[in-house]
């Protein structure tokens, strides 16, 4: 069916007749297969900007329509492929739109075969004209032997404008493509075909073999369907605040890297900040936008160029790295608060002290916060707290600083669409990863009675760009392993009864689940996870459990069966040490960095090298500034050993989250289940579970009856302590 995409509402100069041909393009599509995009995001200094509608469609290939939206008397004479006007266009006395339109699809045919491999690709470029018909033209230029394909006001109906699309000459050449090579057309235009391919040894290894390195190849080489979702989040543009939930490895950080590299180039001139949480991500957040800015620009607009404009910012920062809270300290004129001289609390806790006192001083020197156009928050459940006194006049702080960050939408920009005052603030979040938190990060959470007005009526802007996403698709971790992070974090099968989790049919199948049952105490409710919604294939591909649980007598000996197995996965497995591997430790305060250590002196005596995050070096113990790297994650040659928190936003093909005794100690406690989420749903393919003096815990018991579930869950509902439901 035909799916089409308007990247920005339609409501500037000139826009009206490209909204027209826009409308009258999907009329002559409906109910056909066909791809569509308003000014899909293609900028280079050859083209010089997006093409105004493309079309994919499989018999005709790509099709670029330039708009010019101009009355006949406006074009004095034509020559060739030129225009000369008898008065300015937007500034200009000549164009040339059919040799835009024709560069522009040169220039996208080459990347989409790039992407695709379809070398018999065609594409084509046409002129439409809105508010000049076709007898209006004849009259005037019809003794011209014109090589420009033509697309007039009246040959806006389906069959007529079908018509004329079949009948323009093609710039590049081509077939129709087949069922297959049009979904690898439609994966080519889409994110899902963009994103960086991961390099992983032995892309040729024998189907018949079992090692995991040649499993996970034969996992990277899997491509994803388009997803019109992804598109629709990470090429629109909104005309105000819009909150993107999304469950665990849906790719909430790439669509946004992407959607703020679109901003960027479709209005260079915007000041636009993307935040986030967790330091360990700086480079790759920086990596995916840099990544888009050079696939929209084929490869011309880079990070580096944009950064003037384009800031990847973490939500604190430091004196040696610029950060969203200590830019906007610097606009309002105050000295920014550190780690050190907030009170004594968590993380998230000492940043929204700062907040607070910030938007405090902002409001007794009456100095404005107003820099950016847009900002758009990664990990946004970890930018909330409970905490009264953290909050600024009844709404979260740092949301409303940043709220406050931004410069009103231009009314025009609003398309007379009655909406309130707007302000681009873009949050994404996932509340069941939530680490020092239980405040859901929706609207009514996060601005109180100021929620309704920021947002508006409706859950649409005017021209179809939602103010709500939820993405409920996990590319990232196998359906089992996600079931079993869900039934965990939650305490779906412990006997006293859920923890947390969603309450009705509708919020779980909106995260991508199929559920039996109704919700009501003491009825049994069936989970199931849909291949659709999980479409990493890992499962397929092997008979072994993909999540494994084993209980020692004590510490020594779960560290020792923990180097086995990871000597194991480095020799008979084929795996690397970085990225490949990667082990979490949980627990509150102290504990995962007694654990960590604990870890790190095992592994060494065994001869395998371990980076602790933070670290400047491999193989040595937690350092202390100089010493350090607070952006670090991964060193080459080395396995990652991470608390739950700095591991957050990464990800590894076989994962070892070791000494569960500490969440069992507390098993009731909501922070650490969700700690257990979050170390289970950093994995790309394995989990091992392990712990050390459980046997008498009814965590371990739980914990082998949600692997024995397999992919189908039953639990016995009852009222949980935390409802994640979708309130807003």
């Amino acid at each position: 069916m035909a799916e089409f995409i308007a990247t920005e509402g339609f409501g500037g100069a000139g826009e009206q007749g490209e909204a027209r041909v826009f409308e009258a393009v999907k009329a002559a599509y409906a109910g056909e297969e066909a791809l569509g995009f308003w000014r899909y995001p293609l900028r280079t200094n050859e083209t010089m900007r997006e093409p105004d509608i493309l079309v994919a469609d499989p018999e005709l290939g790509l099709v670029i329509i330039e708009v010019k939206s101009l009355p006949l008397d406006i074009i004095g004479s034509v020559s060739g492929y030129r225009w000369d006007l008898s008065r300015p266009y937007y500034g200009k006395m000549h164009l040339n739109p059919y040799e835009q339109a024709r560069k522009q699809a040169q220039v996208l045919g080459e990347l989409a075969v790039r992407k695709s491999g379809l070398t018999g690709l065609a594409t084509r470029a046409i002129v439409a004209a809105p508010l000049i018909s076709r007898e209006e033209w004849d009259g005037r230029f019809g003794h011209l032997l014109s090589d420009v394909p033509m697309l007039f006001s009246d040959q806006l109906t389906p069959a007529k404008l079908r018509r004329a699309l079949e009948q323009t000459p093609p710039v590049r050449y081509g077939e129709p493509l087949s069922d297959e090579d049009w979904l690898s057309l439609r994966r080519a235009l889409g994110t899902s075909g963009s994103v960086p391919k991961r390099q992983v040894r032995h892309l040729q290894a024998p189907l018949e073999s079992r090692r995991k390195i040649d499993l996970i190849a034969r996992t990277a080489r899997h491509l994803h369907a388009f997803d019109l979702q992804q598109e629709l989040i990470a090429k629109t543009i909104p005309p105000g605040p819009q909150r993107i939930r999304g469950i665990a490895g849906s790719g909430k950080t790439v669509l946004l890297a992407q959607k703020a590299a679109n901003m960027h180039l479709r209005h260079p001139d915007w000041n636009i900040a993307l935040v986030f949480f967790s330091r360990a991500l700086y480079d790759q957040i920086k990596f995916q936008v840099d990544h888009w800015l050079r696939q929209a620009t084929n490869g011309e607009v880079t990070l580096q160029h944009a950064q003037h404009r384009l800031r990847v910012l973490h939500a604190w920062g430091s004196k040696d790295q610029p950060g969203f809270y200590r830019t906007l300290a610097a606009q309002v004129g105050v000295h920014p608060l550190t780690v050190d001289n907030t009170p004594n609390a968590s993380p998230t806790a000492k940043l929204l002290y700062a907040c607070k006192a910030l938007l405090d001083d902002a409001k007794a020197t009456g100095r404005s916060l107003q820099i950016f156009d847009a900002v758009l928050i990664d990990e946004g459940q970890d930018l909330v707290h409970e905490e009264v006194a953290l909050t600024f006049e009844e709404k979260q702080a740092f949301y409303w600083m940043a709220y406050q960050s931004l410069r009103p939408v231009a009314r025009d920009a609003l398309f007379d669409s009655g909406e309130p005052e707007a302000r681009r603030l873009i949050w994404a979040y996932d509340e069941a990863q939530s680490l020092d938190s239980l405040t859901i990060p929706s609207t009514r959470s996060l601005f109180g009675e100021a929620g309704a007005q920021i947002f508006g009526a409706g859950v649409t802007y005017k021209g179809g760009i939602r103010k709500s996403e939820i993405m409920n698709r996990c590319y990232r971790t196998p359906g089992p392993v996600l079931l079993a992070a869900h039934a965990l974090g939650m305490g779906l099968l412990r006997t006293e009864g859920m923890l947390a989790g969603l309450t009705n049919q509708r919020d779980w199948k909106a995260i991508g689940y199929d559920v039996e049952g109704q919700f009501r105490s003491g009825n049994e409710v069936t989970l199931t996870r849909s291949a659709e919604n999980s479409p990493n294939p890992l499962s397929q591909f092997t008979e072994d459990p993909l999540v494994t649980f084993s209980d020692y007598p004590d510490r020594r000996a779960e560290l020792q069966a923990l180097i086995a197995s990871l000597q194991h996965d480095l020799s008979e497995g084929g795996l690397q040490p970085s990225r490949h591997l990667l082990i979490v430790v949980p627990g509150l305060e102290w504990q995962p960095y007694n654990l960590q250590r604990e870890v790190f002196q095992a592994m060494r005596a065994a001869g395998i090298s371990v980076y602790l995050p933070g670290n400047k070096d491999v193989n040595v113990p937690k350092q202390k500034w100089p010493n350090t790297d607070p952006n670090g994650f991964w060193r080459d040659g080395a396995i990652t050993v991470s608390p739950i928190m700095q591991a957050k936003g990464n990800e590894a093909d076989v994962v070892y989250v070791v000494g569960l005794d500490h969440i069992a100690a507390q098993e009731d406690s909501i922070k650490l289940r969700n700690q257990l989420f979050v170390g289970i749903s950093r994995s790309r393919g394995w989990v091992h579970l392990s712990s050390a003096g459980m046997s008498s815990s009814p965590l371990k018991n739980e914990i082998e009856r949600v692997i024995a579930s397999g992919s189908t869950l039953r639990f016995t509902y009852r009222q949980p302590k935390r409802q994640l439901d979708d309130m807003d």
